[in-house]
């Protein structure tokens, strides 16, 4: 253990002066910011998923209106981003439930409620989402409602010069998470701003620092250093306190930027009234027991993948040799990154349950669905069993090849002489 903290400690330390820890400390968040921006612009104008939808018109009159406005504005008439399913006037609170379990099952996505008091401005309208797809049409519903709301506000009070005031004012639709266990309202958004960033910000730092173990084991090696150090340690130690010192690394990264966000939302508010009396900074509302998954997870799919990219700095002599053997690595990440859009519009069904709890896409995939609708603790223990039993797989065969390949220099060895190094006791 001594040794396996004295390479850490050289490592650690080693890496947290570096400019490029510094700046990525600071410019990480920003570009993720970015990043996060375009992922939710994309999605929600994209139009291969119809959303269907059930309009419940407590206040009458309405439905038709919306129903036709929504329908007009679709963006993709072959096949457009909303199909109205059902719509009921006077609804009973009966088929308000019954339509919560038809979103449930799958069978609808969303519905939304006209309540009574709607024209006259004393309650929201509500729209209640099953997945991330129903929330993108917070939009067009509202600008639909707001629409049949002016119309029956100008057939009822147009000619009063007095209350025109009133007459265009617009409608305000309240968000209902249906899906997260209980139904909870205008956190919608933010859930989701959560959910795409917690996911990103594990997909940049799985390939920053796992292609930063590959690099410090190729320079090790290069510059013969290797050959020094296996001299007074097992290559097995070297290998743990190199993947251990980078991921203590990531983490210190992550509490400086969890520390960042934390003094942002304690005191962002206090700040801007200094600046600007009267100005105000958007809260942002983050389950703690994400931030714990959002490790746990960062951590299993760390070693996982260090193992790996720790495994093929060994093999390679070259930076060519280097990009190519980092790529197939990198693409399974990357993976995890392209599947969002499976878990974001279904979280519960078969397939993001499959693909959450595999273990190499498990670490973003089911921090992606905690964050969207936590699911029963089974299948988040199973999933970080499952990271857990592999990691140890990968992290033994990683091994094998680390303690042959890093003396190997020249010509990249072919899997029939990788098959002979896992042999090698």
């Amino acid at each position: 253990m001594r040794k396996i903290w004295l390479v850490f400690k050289r490592e650690y330390i080693t890496r947290v002066r570096t400019k490029a820890f510094i700046f990525g400390t600071i410019a990480l968040p920003l570009l993720g910011l970015v990043i996060l921006a375009v992922s939710v612009f994309l999605s929600g104008t994209s139009s291969a998923y119809t959303v269907r939808l059930a309009i419940l018109d407590e206040a009458g009159g309405l439905a038709g209106s919306v129903k036709k406005t929504l329908l007009a504005n679709a963006s993709n008439k072959d096949q457009p981003d909303v199909q109205i399913v059902q719509t009921i006037e006077h609804p009973s609170s009966k088929q308000q439930a019954y339509l919560r379990s038809e979103i449930e099952s799958g069978d609808i996505e969303a519905f939304l409620v006209l309540p009574k008091g709607l024209v006259t401005g004393q309650v929201p309208a509500e729209l209640h989402a099953g997945n991330f797809r129903a929330m993108t049409l917070l939009g067009p519903v509202q600008r639909a409602v707001s629409v049949a709301l002016i119309a029956r506000r100008l057939a009822q009070e147009g000619k009063q010069a007095g209350n025109m005031q009133n007459v265009f004012k617009l409608a305000h639709v309240q968000l209902v998470n249906v899906m997260s266990g209980k139904e909870e309202k205008d956190g919608g958004d933010d859930t989701f701003i959560v959910a795409i960033a917690a996911g990103i910000l594990l997909y940049m730092t799985l390939i920053i620092y796992g292609m930063s173990t590959m690099r410090s084991v190729m320079e090790e090696k290069s510059t013969r250093i290797i050959e020094i150090l296996v001299s007074s340690i097992k290559p097995f130690y070297l290998l743990t306190g190199k993947i251990v010192s980078v991921g203590a690394v990531a983490l210190t990264q992550y509490l400086i930027w969890g520390i960042t966000l934390g003094a942002i939302v304690a005191f962002g508010s206090s700040f801007a009234q200094i600046l600007r009396p009267g100005a105000s900074v958007p809260t942002l509302h983050i389950p703690p027991v994400l931030l714990i998954y959002l490790v746990v997870f960062f951590l299993a799919g760390y070693f996982l993948y260090a193992s790996l990219f720790a495994a093929a700095g060994a093999i390679v002599s070259t930076d060519e040799e280097a990009r190519q053997a980092q790529m197939p690595l990198t693409l399974v990440i990357m993976g995890s990154f392209l599947l969002f859009n499976v878990v974001l519009n279904n979280p519960n069904s078969t397939l993001s349950v499959v693909l959450s709890v595999t273990p190499f896409l498990s670490p973003i995939l089911m921090t992606l669905r905690v964050a969207i609708v936590p699911p029963p603790f089974w299948q988040i223990a199973l999933a970080m069993s499952l990271s857990i039993a592999a990691t140890f797989v990968v992290i033994r065969i990683s091994a094998r090849i680390y303690r042959v390949g890093i003396l190997m220099h020249g010509k990249r060895p072919s899997l029939k002489e990788l098959r002979r190094w896992l042999r090698y006791t």
